[in-house]
């Protein structure tokens, strides 16, 4: 008999002409339903207008960039109740499968410098019957999984790395990701519970970050969600920003978010043990697209970010000192700059950004003693 993982996700060479499964008996139907007859439901997030509850959202980044320390302080702060978003102020499980870091040595510490709630996150994995841990796959273990989630109540399932639980060597071939996420999606929505896959970028760079995910295209394909993770090589912080990459739901024009990966001491029975903290530092105008892609740029393209840095200069000088952003976009369009060019100008020319309350947007403001504009471009 077919099982939840099948469906909608079926390997046709398993049926015969009749559409009989071959291997349970169960006959493929054609059926249809009156919309009239299909419920309406209110869209619900596990964190405001970012990550929301019934789907998948990818986590992605290169390594390195803090993607499982951030999935780490996300989890954490669900187990407190401290998101804002449906579940603000309800502390919940978290089931959280890690296959990339040890979990005495490095995990655990992480939940405890994150101040998680350690009764509410729960080790997720699968078990042989000789007693052995194994990593939960998504093909085998989708209905033990759907069990777990439903015992321990967790809202959020972290999967970190999400290739881990898809056990095919195939993942390149069409149709092969598609099989594996779109049953865990159907479970996410029929649970009402958010998913988290952490997932890697390529090195090679490409204009949508959505295309540099390793492993197939399809994960950007099928997943409604997604938020992306870079480095600021121009911050002098050493900080790092996220943002949505893809998003079928939310809101356009949400701002990005910038953090930082601090160091913390944990104590431990055998004593302290150093590890790393996610630390968000607030929002900025830029945005993991544009930095991924900043140092790709052909020798014209940094000579037009060069030329955005000077006339972004002249034009605030002109203003007082300081603009709002969305003044700033509309005179560099009226003299032919791209926003995206003059955002990745933005630190060269010495500007720094604020945002001033919900719906107000940014001000821009000249900061002469941080100019790169006389420096020499080390990327030439």
């Amino acid at each position: 008999m077919l099982t939840h993982q099948h469906i909608g996700s079926v390997d046709i060479d398993q049926y015969d002409e009749a559409g009989m499964d071959q291997a349970g008996g169960t006959r493929r139907r054609v059926r249809s339903r009156a919309v009239s007859a299909i419920p309406l439901k209110r869209r619900q997030y596990l964190w405001d207008q970012r990550l929301p509850l019934g789907e998948i959202t990818l986590w992605a980044g290169h390594a390195g960039i803090g993607k499982s320390q951030g999935a780490v302080w996300l989890a954490a702060r669900v187990t407190r109740g401290e998101l804002p978003g449906e579940l603000h102020d309800t502390p919940s499980p978290v089931l959280y499968l890690g296959t990339e870091d040890a979990w005495s040595y490095t995990l655990a510490p992480r939940f405890v410098a994150a101040g998680a709630d350690l009764d509410l996150v729960r080790k997720l994995y699968a078990e042989t019957d000789e007693g052995h841990e194994t990593t939960v796959s998504l093909v085998v273990d989708l209905d033990e999984l759907r069990e777990e989630i439903a015992e321990t109540g967790a809202r959020l399932v972290v999967l970190d790395a999400l290739l881990s639980t898809m056990t095919s060597s195939e993942l390149t071939k069409q149709g092969v990701v598609r099989r594996g996420l779109e049953p865990l999606a159907r479970l996410a929505q029929e649970l009402n519970i958010a998913v988290v896959g952490v997932v890697h970028f390529r090195k090679a760079g490409d204009a949508n970050p959505l295309h540099m995910i390793s492993g197939s295209a399809e994960f950007g394909q099928v997943v409604r969600s997604a938020i992306g993770f870079a480095a600021d090589r121009e911050a002098e912080d050493g900080s790092c920003v996220l943002s949505l990459i893809k998003t079928n739901i939310a809101p356009s024009g949400l701002p990005s978010i910038r953090y930082r990966v601090e160091p913390a001491v944990v104590d431990t029975p055998e004593g302290p043990t150093d590890v790393g903290r996610f630390v968000i530092l607030g929002e900025t105008d830029q945005n993991v697209g544009d930095l991924l892609n900043q140092d790709t740029g052909s020798v014209e393209e940094r000579s037009e970010r060069n030329e955005a840095a000077e006339w972004l200069v002249s034009y605030l000088a002109d203003n007082g000192g300081s603009a709002k952003a969305a003044d700033v976009f509309k005179a560099a369009k009226a003299d032919g700059i791209a926003e995206a060019t003059l955002k990745r100008a933005r630190k060269r020319a010495g500007v720094t950004s604020e945002r001033q309350g919900f719906g107000q947007g940014s001000m821009w403001f000249l900061n002469p003693s941080g100019s790169r504009l006389a420096q020499s471009d080390q990327r030439t």
